[in-house]
């Protein structure tokens, strides 16, 4: 608006009279309304299946969602939590506590594993840390049935791993719903 502002007194358009500068101020407001709320309503789109990691290192780091994906598959609490630290921190999706402890980690699983989730990855960023610790982070979509109907959830996601005597676990998982 300021940038406008400044071209309407610029020495181009002193010519122009205060009526017409109102009215491209007006149409100048209206078109910079329009494009960022046109922005603010279209859903960013991501690839159905992300593209996998070309390098050995960050291929063993997606394995990692992998096992964690086929754990959930077996509908057995324990077996996910068991792919946590004990002192990992859990910032689920579809609850809003914050587990920090294994049993309530395996709380937030036994109730979430009813639903029958399978996450497939649409986005992913890789980092090694250290060598026994690494972050995957980016986009997953859920599948899930939820009083009998399947549904998709779209969320961002990040996972931080560490090596505990030589076994990569999850250090601290967040997981929040897309806004859109």
């Amino acid at each position: 608006m300021a940038v406008v502002s400044r071209l309407l007194v610029g020495s181009r358009l002193n010519g122009l009279n205060a009526k017409m500068k109102k009215i491209l101020i007006a149409a100048a407001v209206v078109f910079s309304t329009s494009v960022f709320a046109g922005e603010a309503l279209v859903p960013k789109v991501y690839r159905e299946i992300a593209v996998a990691p070309t390098n050995q290192r960050d291929a063993e780091i997606a394995s990692l969602f992998d096992r964690w994906n086929e754990a959930l598959a077996t509908g057995d609490a324990d077996s996910v939590a068991r792919l946590y630290t004990p002192d990992a921190v859990l910032e689920p999706t579809v609850s809003n506590e914050v587990r920090t402890t294994p049993a309530s980690i395996k709380d937030y699983f036994v109730k979430f594993l009813k639903l029958k989730p399978h996450g497939t990855i649409n986005l992913r960023e890789i980092r090694l840390l250290s060598d026994d610790s690494a972050l995957d982070t980016g986009v997953y979509t859920f599948d899930m049935v939820k009083n009998g109907k399947h549904q998709k959830v779209h969320a961002r996601y990040t996972f931080v791993y560490k090596k505990v005597d030589g076994e990569w676990k999850i250090l601290n998982h967040h997981s929040s719903a897309m806004p859109e």
